[in-house]
Formats: structure tokens, C-alpha cells, sequence
């Protein structure tokens, strides 16, 4: 029994994390991202961080508008 309410406790953790970490319906619809030239395009920081090699300085230039990704640093 204790193991069944572990599990059950552990998914719904799990469920609000993902609920909580991504974008908003309204900031997603505001959102456009442009075409760069040298960088992807983005949204949100966490967009650029694999562009940046995984070190997590990426960083989106349009302050949650569209903008296009560079590296901090």
C-alpha cells in the first residue's frame, strides 16, 4: 500500500512539474519567432540552452516576444 501511494504521489509531483515549467496559452499565442541569420529563433531562454552547447547561459533576445537566441558570457 505504501509503495501504490509513493508511485501515485510521485506522478502527480511529476504532472505539476510539467504543468508549471512550460508557456502559458497567452504567451505562446504572443509569441512569434523571427528568422534569424546566425541564431535559431526563440521565445524563451530554455529555447537557446542546446544552441549553446548545453552550458545554460543560452539566453532569447526578445524578452518573451520573439527575439533570437545568443549566448551569455
Amino acid at each position: 500500500m505504501k509503495k501504490r501511494l509513493g508511485l501515485f504521489l510521485l506522478a502527480v509531483a511529476l504532472t505539476a512539474a510539467a504543468l508549471v515549467s512550460g508557456p502559458s496559452k497567452a504567451e505562446a499565442a504572443r509569441c512569434l519567432r523571427p528568422d534569424c541569420l546566425v541564431s535559431p529563433g526563440c521565445c524563451f531562454d530554455r529555447e537557446c540552452d542546446s544552441w549553446c552547447g548545453g552550458t545554460g547561459l543560452g539566453l532569447c533576445s526578445g524578452g518573451g516576444l520573439g527575439g533570437c537566441c545568443y549566448c551569455a558570457g
